[in-house]
């Protein structure tokens, strides 16, 4: 499946730095999956589009998307 993951980022003073990456779900009463910097593979920007496999009741980030494209 495809995921967009997004950056939960600190104003702190130290700069900006990510605290953890999440998954917004399709609907409101869906929680957020949240992950922390370690489990998903580094990318640029605030944003990225993953395939994820869902196995065994666990989250495997098997490679990186390009964003989707303008539906018509």
């Amino acid at each position: 499946m495809v995921f967009k993951i997004e950056r939960l980022r600190s104003g702190a003073d130290d700069g900006r730095r990510t605290l953890s990456l999440f998954i917004r779900p399709g609907s409101r009463r869906r929680p957020w999956k949240f992950f922390s910097p370690e489990e998903v593979p580094a990318f640029v920007g605030e944003y990225a589009w993953f395939e994820i496999d869902r196995a065994h009741g666990g989250w495997k980030f098997l490679r990186q998307l390009p964003g989707p494209t303008a539906r018509h």
